[in-house]
């Protein structure tokens, strides 16, 4: 794009939905194609008006996402959220280097000017995870942002798909490391009535600053009072520093918003906020220049902000990118997707939250809520959704629509009354159908045997799982699995991409899938006579369904 000219210039396709981009001092592009798990590096032209020309790629883990660049241009940082790792490659050949395991959904990465450590963020969690690049695959801790002065927080964090950070008078040294988040109030509701939720901020927004010589968190994991639900940035997905100012886009409110960097708790002090198309999931702020720029995804516009003092919080232009729906959406499934993000829609929840609040990306939010029945942790969506009623942990609703009005109410929300709510309705649910699943990448031969053995003992009538779990899916009936004195059914989940899921149960009992199968025999199925090594067998199964 020609940012002062207004116009676009060219458009390269790829093969894949491109997640995030770097540019490269000598002016190569390197792109994460989530879908596809690859990374690829592309070459502008000698005219900008041509497209860009591949130059190589290579595989990831499951779902890259995140990228950076090392200080010294020499190697590429890539977060895969699906496969949870860092991978480091070779940034003028893409060879890789090292692969390393991270929590579940790593998003943000960041790697501070010395090269010495890569700080992580994760939209699932509560912490930021923390490598030391010196000795990568053996040292890794985290930041706990649930633990302030020795004390621990109530409240989770989460959303932590941002990362950013202030460096010091020293080029070398990094001194506060900024996280855009949101704090979570899992006990919000009460058990006597007939919601699961609250008319306060069960979820608010928060911007965790880490003092990155003492590897702690500077503020309390807490919500920002005296904020209004309709104004909150609880969905954050990008973050830019313009001087000592933070930019951070949200979704949700379709907004960017302008925060004092040295803050110890930024989000307390907003400057001015702009008004974006829908979807801003990118911002950069141009060097040497009182300007930046904000991509919105979902209306495929570029916004141009003009930062001066004395300008109006209003983009400066806006530049339509392209005015074609991206494939697999049509445009009831365009609308769904800007509702399941809409922030402060009262007939969704009396507290502002989104769907994709609790359902990050269509999945889940690894949270165990407090709910009229107990504690019920969140369900995947994505991928799940075409196969058939009933829904709920109790199997109480019979159609998708009718599910989604009832969860809408129980959120105090309003559910959906009218022509005008039913056609909003009928978008929503048809986006739930269509949410991407994640794309994950082919085993080894190695890993390939045991799933096939895994795969056996599933099968096998003496364990059982396929009996409740035909093909790794669901029978679509309720049972009493957590054989509790009130005798209380559970419908069956299906357990399309358990392996990504945990806590498990309906309650989050078991933090792995190894511990379920240890701990479930004789009420889901009959594991407790299998060895260890068909133990892992079955787990590989389950984590490749």
């Amino acid at each position: 794009m020609d940012i002062d000219g207004r116009v676009v210039l060219a458009t390269t396709p790829v093969e894949g939905a491109p997640s995030q981009l770097v540019v490269l001092a000598d002016g190569r592009v390197v792109v994460t194609l989530r879908d596809s798990n690859r990374v690829a590096v592309l070459e502008p032209a000698s005219a900008p008006e041509r497209k860009l020309a591949l130059l190589c790629e290579a595989r990831t883990p499951s779902e890259p996402i995140g990228l950076f660049v090392a200080p010294n241009e020499s190697t590429l940082f890539v977060t895969s959220g699906w496969g949870r790792a860092l991978t480091a490659f070779a940034s003028d050949t893409l060879e890789p280097r090292y692969a390393v395991p991270l929590p579940r959904e790593p998003r943000a990465v960041y790697v501070e000017p010395s090269g010495r450590r890569a700080f992580v963020s994760h939209a699932i969690g509560d912490e930021i995870s923390i490598v030391d690049l010196e000795d990568p695959l053996h040292s890794r801790r985290s930041v706990d942002l649930r633990r302030h002065n020795g004390e621990n927080s109530s409240r989770h964090t989460g959303q932590g798909f941002v990362l950013t950070a202030l460096v010091g008078t020293n080029p070398e040294h990094v001194t506060r490391l900024l996280a855009p988040m949101v704090s979570v109030d899992q006990d919000a509701g009460s058990v006597s009535t007939e919601t699961y939720g609250s008319r306060f901020l069960a979820a608010a927004p928060l911007v965790a600053v880490v003092d990155t010589t003492s590897e702690a968190l500077l503020g309390r994991n807490h919500f920002v009072s005296g904020q209004f639900r309709e104004t909150v940035c609880t969905l954050p997905r990008a973050a830019a520093l313009a001087g000592e100012r933070l930019l951070l886009a949200c979704l949700g409110i379709d907004a960017v918003l302008e925060l004092e960097a040295r803050a110890r708790d930024p989000m307390r002090f907003e400057r001015r906020r702009y008004r974006v198309p829908a979807g801003p999931m990118g911002v950069a702020a141009e060097p040497g220049r009182e300007r930046a720029v904000v991509w919105s995804q979902f209306a495929a516009a570029v916004s141009v902000l003009d930062l001066r003092e004395s300008a109006k919080a209003t983009p400066a232009a806006e530049i339509i990118v392209s005015k074609d729906l991206p494939p697999g959406l049509g445009a009831v499934e365009a609308r769904g997707r800007i509702l399941f993000h809409a922030t402060n829609d009262p007939r969704i929840s009396g507290d502002g939250r989104a769907c994709a609040s609790c359902h990050i990306d269509g999945r889940e939010d690894g949270i165990t809520w407090q709910t009229p029945e107990g504690r019920h942790q969140t369900i995947m969506l994505a991928g799940r959704m075409n196969e058939g009623a009933p829904f709920g942990w109790r199997g109480e609703t019979t159609t998708l629509r009718h599910h989604v009005g009832r969860t809408m109410k129980r959120l105090a929300g309003r559910g959906v009354f009218g022509e005008a709510d039913s056609a909003d309705l009928d978008a929503l649910i048809a986006y739930l159908k269509v949410m991407p699943a994640p794309v994950r990448v082919e085993p080894d031969e190695t890993r390939r045997a045991l799933v096939t053995r895994g795969r056996e003992l599933f099968a096998d009538p003496r364990q059982g799982c396929a009996t409740c779990h035909p093909g790794g899916g669901t029978d679509r009936a309720a049972y009493d699995v957590a054989r509790s004195p009130y005798r209380i059914p559970f419908d069956t989940p299906s357990l399309r991409f358990v392996g990504g899921t945990a806590p498990y149960f309906h309650d989050g009992r078991y933090a792995t899938l190894g511990d379920l199968l240890r701990g479930v025999d004789g009420t889901m199925g009959h594991t407790g006579s299998l060895s260890d090594e068909e133990l892992r067998a079955l787990e590989a199964y389950l984590e490749d369904l």
